[in-house]
This record gives structure tokens, C-alpha cells and sequence, in this order.
């Protein structure tokens, strides 16, 4: 499954043929950076499990999406590393909240125009991430994002960060939850030296 898949965007794409689409994110949505994240000197075993869904219905294959770009961002902190027998469990769940129609209608309305009247489409995300010991939740937060993408001639939005690509968007997106995630986990006492 593509991660484009993973957005309501491929709507807008199929009424704007081959228009151009660059996206974007809000630093305001990044609580932590990597450098405040504690570094164990090796990383915890945690089992993974993730999930993803749009506006509310599940979609199976983009959890294993969400799953891979987890796991690139664990291996990247050092913090935890996904095994199938730890006994604690980091549990990630993403919901695109999507107006379909909305994005249809703005792919439609650039698509006519062939790119020279942009439109721009924002997909919403809400995250809740868990930290759970044998099923028993020792924290959750909820976490929202959100990725902004101009299709044909549209100005950047302002105060937002280009990001190229659908999937650099998305695993931008991903970064930051987990690496949200890991901070808040760090500020409970967990996944820490002792």
C-alpha cells in the first residue's frame, strides 16, 4: 500500500492529473526535539503495536504504514527497540480526520484550471500514544498534527515548514508523535536509567 493511501489527498490527485504538491507541517506541533530525549545507555525492549484509521474507521494496511515509520524513528532515538516478548508495550494510534468532499472539490476546482488556481487541502491527525506494563496503562497522551499541501500554483502557507513529498510529510508527522510520545514517557520516569 502507498502511504499517499494514507491521505485524503489522492482524492484532490485524481481530479488534478499531474499538478504539482508540495506539503508542509507546523513546528508548533513538536513538543520535544531528539537532544531532549535520554539516551539509555541500550535501548528498552517494548512490543509495538499500532493502528491507524480514517475518521474513525479502521484501515489495516496503513497500520503497517504507521508501524515502519515507528520503528525507523525508535531506532533513531536509541530509546526502545521492538520486541515481540518485552513486557511493556508502546502503543501508537493515528486517525486521519478527513473531509473527503472538501478535497475532492478543491482537486476538481485546480484540476480545471490546470494548476494555475491552486487550492490547498489540510489533512488533520490525532495521535494517542500509550505506554502500557502487562496492559496496564502507566500514560496517555493524545497528540494532534496536521500536514498542509498546496496543489498548483499557490503560495506557501506562512509559519509552516516545507517538507517535499507526501511520505517526507508523513514520516515528519510520525516523528514528531513519537518523539512527543517518548518525551512525555521520559518525564513520567519511564524508559529512563534508574
Amino acid at each position: 500500500m502507498k502511504i499517499t493511501s494514507l491521505f485524503i489527498l489522492p482524492f484532490v490527485l485524481l481530479t488534478s492529473a499531474c499538478i504539482s504538491v508540495q506539503t508542509y507541517t507546523s513546528p508548533e506541533h513538536q513538543k520535544y526535539h531528539n537532544s531532549d530525549l535520554k539516551v539509555p545507555d541500550s535501548p528498552y525492549p517494548i512490543q509495538l503495536e499500532t493502528e491507524f484509521f480514517r475518521n474513525g474507521k479502521p484501515i489495516p494496511a496503513a497500520s503497517a504504514e504507521l508501524s515502519k515509520a515507528v520503528k525507523t524513528v525508535l531506532q533513531n532515538t536509541k530509546i526502545a527497540i521492538p520486541q515481540h516478548q518485552a513486557e511493556n508495550t508502546l502503543k501508537i494510534s493515528g486517525n486521519n480526520i478527513a473531509d473527503i468532499g472538501q478535497a475532492a472539490g478543491q482537486g476538481f476546482k485546480t484540476g480545471l484550471t490546470l494548476g494555475l488556481s491552486g487550492s490547498t487541502v489540510q489533512d488533520n491527525y490525532q495521535f494517542t500514544c500509550s505506554y502500557l506494563n502487562k496492559k496496564e496503562v502507566l500514560l496517555s497522551e493524545t497528540y494532534p498534527h496536521a500536514i498542509v499541501s498546496n496543489i498548483g500554483n499557490k503560495a506557501p502557507p506562512p509559519g509552516l515548514t516545507y517538507r517535499g513529498n507526501i511520505p517526507a510529510a508523513f514520516n515528519t508527522v510520525v516523528s514528531d508523535i513519537v518523539t512527543n510520545c517518548l518525551g512525555d514517557i521520559q518525564k513520567n520516569g519511564y524508559l529512563v536509567e534508574k
